[in-house]
């Protein structure tokens, strides 16, 4: 670490120190952003302002109480409150005192004008809560989810993330994107990449550093409401530049309060999918998901607890349909076959009667056929299916300290925790669809705070924190510590337990056997965090800085290819199985490794930000933050990088190369600047902001250094005449064909990716409770993460070892080269709870353009470029550009019998009650989502460009893709032919196509989820709820991207969709 970089680590870590000490001392400051604020200013009735009069601010739950005057200009500000209802009381001797309920949300400013009357009779004015409309703080871009969205709203999972799918700009990733390891749900917000998001819990870090996911995931009823910033946000906010979840756990209060609930789903409730077999039987699935929420006093108006459990159970039947030999061909007998008659190698004629002699049968190949399952479908081709229980186990729980301390303190302490231990029961990497090598997967996400907030005057205030965070994951293939290669004579590669399982076997025209080649693995990412944030305000101006300071630990392994694997390709006999039999492969290969991973990185922040009301209609806002992410090493540096001057794979950390395999980037400062004018009356507000955002990328990326050789040792072996390939012997210690090495490398000058937001938008007040945001916001991304091969050949070279660097197979660099822009108008409409309707609708009209959509593949989508050589050609759309999405959300408590409080006119009748109780306590709730198709590119199953690329990182041809001979649009796209595949062709060898990426748009979605809700008021304080959710509710067919590979027998087609009608139960008592 360069003396610069250490000098800066010292000042930060002595800053944190001295500040906690002061701190300790009762000497120190600062603020938070999961907290909110009340300002205002206080007028008489001739509008001239009124100093020192007295504001206090109480919340309702707790009885905590903030206090302050306003100043020679009648302003006030109360800064650092925990998001809830509060009472604002103002008094002032000679006039009449005004109280006003208000609720503060997180991260919001409430800003209220009071004009106070002369004392003459009344001596108390009080005005009905009312929540801020109009925002006259900020310029950001934000969207607050209040609690009774996150409650009411049906949720397929209860998982509360998806509800920022609600906010403008905010885009669906990719389906199976985001996966069992990352959690389950990915968002793309204002044009930026899935893994570009920051996640926070009670305002610190719950992330997954390895993949930029999000770590721990709260329950529904632990929710208070949650912020999603997606753009221009204040310098307090950073380390991601896409979006920021803000989430703010419940708390206890003054009454005890909770929740005790059970969600049932069956697939007896379910409606059938469109390409589910109608003579199969419909797979089964159940689901219960039940847990208890529980908060309250430990000593009033002063300690607080709030403590919460869920666990989720799903069983679910995953159907595959596949092709298997049949019980005559794997005894060798094809004389009914639909495979080619099987050729005798040694003498180059058929067998006779096309029946392998059993004395000729290898007894290790028929081993592994008599694996396969029997056939249970007459369906050539398709003639076996199955339907393996899918079991996710789920448990999740929050324990929450809540202390008032003397001197206007606060001290809270939370423990949050999470553990899934999930069972798939296919080989997913290799399209298995055959049971009993399935994987499991075990997450588990621990997120540990501690925090205090402390007001030394009404207008100096600190908030440091400390948290911890852990997300540990584990994969592990079915089969291991179980040698099924030894059960059937094949010979293990490793003689580690944990890498026992089946050699993956692959035999052309049958469905793959063997557990997944890239288990096992297992990862625990540990990240220590402090941060101190300093509030000041005064008059009109409010000064907010500080830092953040984190630590993060990797420790991994990744038995690649542990196992190996045997392809039957038919080269032999011309039957692929026959080879088999014989015990004839065409290729294997596996891998020896010794790569253990412990990854070290650190991450400094440094933030000011100044909010200055100039006016009473006009504020601006300004700041600056500085981020600095040194560069992950491995404590021991074990790996190899490709050194481009010596053409040779070196120790990271010699010959001039960092540790880390690259050098750090310090010039990462990022101006912000915003302003709010309310020009005319009261009704409408302009905004305008422009800022810089630097993105930390995940780990994951870094984990390829420890692939290089010697600590991965990757072999292919083929039979050569002389030396042939036999099963017990699969992965002989010679090397038949010495085969150049891939080796992975870095740009030496990689960059922080960075984004800029720019955005300029009007509110308007249409009356009642309702408020019309209309913006546009723009981003430009630059220097984002990417990979290309370096070591690319020539696309016509025919000649041995073509490439540039001919001891290497392909070298994947790792650049920071990728450009993104996205401009958009986005529309909101909200309207808070009035005549008992709320509505949050919002619309988006984008484009995103870029040249790398992601680091990661997902879903068949390339992530690496046809021709390294050319990387304009991969300009295009982004994979996740949705050019129209609108969705509306709402709650309606339906006006039907006596509202709480309504008095009977006359004592009501038996039957009255009887009525009542029926009609009365009625709530629905729904969202409405529309929107256009996503992008998809039309790809290549085998390479024909010579330049290797079809096979990089992905493993298949994904990346390369065939040439445009005509216009590939129909005009009636549908189900069978979703667009013209004759106007693609296969482009001669040696050649790159012409055709771009994601040129087609994929169907379009329309779903409706709706809740319909009862409930059952026992008295005052107990309320009973049941509840029905229906998912798309008129059970929609919203169909899958078409086959996009050339050459696939149903390219062009449409052969899956999305979830159909589902239906959900819910029991739940609130007290």
């Amino acid at each position: 670490m360069s003396g610069r970089v250490a000098a800066v680590r010292n000042w930060v870590r002595g800053a944190a120190l001295l500040c906690l000490a002061l701190h300790f001392a009762a000497a120190c400051a600062g603020a938070q952003t999961v907290h909110g604020g009340i300002s205002g200013v206080v007028l008489d009735s001739t509008g001239a302002a009124i100093p020192a009069a007295r504001v206090r601010a109480t919340e309702q739950a707790t009885n905590r109480t903030r206090a302050t005057s306003t100043d020679a200009l009648g302003e006030f500000m109360l800064s650092l409150l925990p998001a809830g209802a509060y009472l604002v009381e103002i008094e002032k001797p000679g006039f009449v005192k005004f109280v006003r309920a208000v609720f503060v949300h997180v991260n919001q400013e409430v800003r209220i004008e009071i004009a106070l009357s002369i004392s003459v009779a009344v001596d108390r004015i009080e005005v009905p809560e009312s929540r801020p409309l109009l925002k006259t703080e900020s310029a950001a871009l934000s969207t607050v989810i209040q609690n009774r969205h996150v409650t009411l709203l049906p949720l397929d999972g209860r998982n509360f993330y998806e509800l920022t799918l609600l906010v403008p700009g905010a885009l669906p990733a990719a389906p199976g994107s985001a996966g069992s390891v990352r959690g389950d749900f990915a968002v793309h917000i204002n044009g930026s990449r899935e893994d570009a998001n920051l996640f926070l819990l009670d305002g610190v870090y719950n992330g997954d550093p390895k993949l930029n996911g999000f770590g721990v995931n709260p329950p529904v009823d632990a929710i208070l409401e949650f912020e999603v910033l997606g753009g221009n946000y204040d310098a307090s906010f950073g380390r991601n530049a896409g979006g920021q979840v803000n989430v703010a756990l419940k708390s206890g209060a003054n009454t005890l309060h909770g929740t005790a609930y059970e969600f049932f789903r069956n697939a007896a409730l379910d409606a059938r999918n469109h390409f589910a077999p109608q003579s199969e039987p419909a797979p089964k699935y159940q689901r219960n998901q039940l847990g208890f929420s529980l908060g309250g006093p430990i000593r009033r108006d002063r300690t607080f607890f709030f403590g919460d459990y869920e666990g989720r159970i799903v069983r679910e039947g995953i159907t595959r349909i596949s092709n298997v030999p049949t019980l005559a061909e794997r005894r060798g007998d094809f004389s009914a076959s639909l495979l080619p008659p099987p050729v005798d190698p040694l003498t180059g004629l058929p067998f006779p009667g096309g029946v392998i002699p059993a004395p000729r049968m290898d007894a290790i190949g028929a081993a592994i056929a008599v694996l396969y399952p029997a056939p249970n479908r007459n369906a050539p081709g398709q003639n076996f299916v199955a339907s393996p229980a899918e079991r996710d186990l789920e448990h999740h729980f929050d324990a929450r300290l809540d202390h008032h301390l003397p001197g206007s303190a606060e001290f809270t302490a939370r423990y949050s925790f999470s553990d899934r231990k999930l069972f798939e029961p296919y080989s997913g990497a290799t399209f298995s669809a055959v049971p009993g090598y399935g994987t499991h997967v075990a997450r588990r996400a621990q997120n540990l705070m501690l925090s205090e907030t402390r007001a030394f005057t009404p207008n100096f205030l600190n908030e440091v924190r400390a948290a911890f965070s852990r997300v540990a994951i584990g994969v592990l293939q079915e089969n291991a510590g179980r040698s099924v290669n030894a059960s059937v004579g094949l010979p293990e590669i490793s003689s580690r337990a944990r890498d026992f399982g089946l050699s993956m076997i692959r035999v052309t025209g049958f469905s793959p056997l063997g557990d997944e080649s890239n288990n096992p693995q297992h990862s625990v990412s540990n990240t220590f965090q402090v941060l101190d944030h300093v509030t000041y305000t005064r008059g009109r101006q409010l000064l907010r800085f500080g830092f953040d300071f984190r630590a993060v630990q990797q420790n991994a392994f990744r038995d690649v290819q542990s196992r190996g694997f045997l392809n039957f390709l038919g080269a032999f006999t011309f039957n692929p199985l026959a080879d088999l039999l014989l015990g004839l492969p065409t290729l294997t290969g596996g891998a020896r490794l010794d790569n253990p991973q412990h990854l070290r990185t650190e991450s400094y922040a440094f933030f000011v930000h100044h909010s200055f009301r100039a006016r009473q209609n006009l504020t601006l806002t300004a700041g600056l933050r500085y981020e600095y992410a040194s560069p992950p090493v491995d404590t021991g540096d074990r790996a190899n990088i490709y050194d481009p001057a010596t053409r040779t794979l070196v120790r990271v950390g010699t010959n001039g190369i960092p540790r880390s395999g690259y050098r750090d980037d310090r010039n990462n400062l990022g101006p912000r600047m915003g302003l709010a004018w309310m020009p005319r009356g009261r009704g409408t507000v302009l905004r305008a902001a422009y800022g810089i955002y630097f993105d930390q990328w995940p780990l994951a990326p870094g984990e390829g250094l420890y692939f290089n050789a010697p600590y991965f040792d990757f072999r292919l072996y083929f039979p050569l005449p002389g030396l042939p390939l036999t099963l017990s012997n699969p992965f002989p210690n010679f090397f038949p064909v010495v085969l150049p090495s891939s080796a992975l490398a870095y740009q030496r000058g990689l960059r922080t990716p960075y984004v800029q937001h720019w955005s300029a938008g009007v509110q308007q007040k249409l009356g009642g409770t309702r408020v019309l945001d209309v913006s546009y916001f723009g981003s430009k991304g630059t220097k984002l993460i990417a990979a290309r091969d370096i070591n690319q050949p020539a696309a016509s070279a025919v000649v041995p070892n073509p490439r540039p660097v001919p001891q290497f197979d392909d070298i994947n660099q790792v650049e920071s080269r990728a450009r993104s822009s996205f401009n958009s108008l986005q529309v909101r409409l909200q309207q808070n709870l009035g005549f008992g309707l709320s509505l949050l609708s919002s619309y988006t009209w984008s484009k995103s353009l870029d040249d790398g959509s992601n680091f990661f593949s997902s879903a068949g989508d390339a992530n690496f470029p046809q021709d390294s050589n050319n990387l304009r050609a991969e300009r295009a759309r982004s994979n996740f550009d949705i050019r129209q999405r609108l969705s509306v959300a709402y709650t309606y408590d339906i006006p039907l019998g006596r509202r709480p409080g309504d008095m009977w006119c006359d004592p009501p009748s038996r039957m009255d009650r009887v009525v009542d109780w029926l009609l009365s306590g009625w709530q629905t709730a729904g969202i409405v989502t529309l929107q256009s198709g996503r992008p998809f590119t039309v790809a290549l199953l085998s390479e024909v460009d010579n330049s290797n690329t079809g096979r990089s990182i992905l493993g298949f041809g994904a990346n390369d893709r065939p040439s445009l001979a005509g216009n590939p649009r129909v005009a009636d796209p549908g189900e069978s032919q979703w667009f013209n595949t004759s106007a693609f062709v296969t482009p001669p060898f040696g050649s790159f196509g012409n055709a771009g990426r994601n040129i087609l748009e994929g169907p379009g979605l329309a779903t409706f989820n709706v809740s319909l809700l009862k409930n059952v008021a026992a008295n005052e304080r107990l309320n009973l709820q049941l509840r029905t959710e229906f998912f798309n509710l008129f059970n929609r067919t919203n169909y899958d991207l078409p086959d996009n590979f050339v050459g696939s027998p149903t390219f062009g087609r449409i052969l899956s969709a999305q979830n159909p009608r589902h239906i959900q139960l819910g029991l739940k008592l609130l007290f």
